[in-house]
């Protein structure tokens, strides 16, 4: 072979070599994680009299971990990290069960020093939506116990990536069943003390009422389990715009 055709085909494939290699660096440093993601479970713990952790967690619909950690965790901010499947796929099949989402826990004891604790999961059926103040029960306590250890285990990053909807509605209304011979202005006499009052008539024709409560007095928890657990009370549930029940409410007229 020609020497000086050998020399310049060696000075190409070095140039072109380099420039490969720049080139994939290049690439690799375009690779930006979008700005919002969706989310299918949000946890949210608020503070207790001690040091106890406080912030909300995603768990996105990539099985990305989001939090937004405010007081006793790490220094606060947002962070990412990727979880593990299996825990999630977990977590997730903890917490599909309907009965769990309607616990009673009116009979357990009050706790002073607990921390709210609020899990909002947007299920296939619709917006589930659990919380604990001052009552907590076994199962709950073992739930949530799962969210911290996946948030203790996870590898955390600083990010800029935010939830789409970041502040999903605290549930307002419930609906409510009353058996057929319940007046609804008597029965509503019985939790005066949850600052109760009607909001609408779910049905002229039906025992369907929508009723809310003064949100100072008691939680949104507390609330739902104690009319669910009344007798004059066929059945109870949040009325949620994101599973179509609200748009079929009728406001009561004068």
């Amino acid at each position: 072979m020609n020497y000086s055709l050998f020399i310049v085909l060696m000075i190409t494939l070095w140039t072109g070599g380099c420039k490969t290699s720049k080139s994939s660096k290049a690439d690799a440093s375009k690779v930006v994680m979008p700005k919002e993601t969706n989310w299918v479970v949000k946890y949210e713990r608020s503070p207790c009299f001690g040091d106890c952790p406080v912030f909300v967690f995603y768990l996105t619909i990539d099985n990305y971990g989001l939090i937004d950690v405010h007081h006793n965790l790490m220094t606060p901010g947002w962070y990412y990290a990727d979880l593990d499947e299996e825990s999630v796929h977990a977590l997730i099949l903890d917490m599909e069960p309907a009965e769990w989402w309607r616990e009673d826990l009116s009979q357990q004891p009050e706790i002073a020093d607990l921390p709210g604790r609020s899990i909002v999961y947007k299920h296939g059926d619709g917006l589930r939506w659990y919380a604990v103040g001052g009552r907590t029960s076994e199962q709950s306590e073992y739930i949530f116990g799962i969210f911290d250890k996946l948030i203790d285990d996870a590898q955390w990053h600083p990010t800029d990536l935010r939830p789409v909807e970041p502040n999903a509605p605290e549930p307002s209304d419930v609906i409510v069943q009353l058996e057929e011979e319940v007046d609804i202005n008597t029965w509503l006499i019985k939790f005066e003390n949850f600052g109760i009052r009607l909001v609408k008539k779910v049905a002229p024709n039906l025992n369907y009422f929508v009723v809310t409560w003064d949100r100072n007095k008691r939680t949104a928890n507390d609330f739902l389990q104690s009319i669910k657990h009344d007798p004059d009370v066929v059945n109870a549930q949040w009325d949620q715009a994101l599973n179509g029940r609200s748009k079929k409410s009728e406001s009561i007229r004068d």
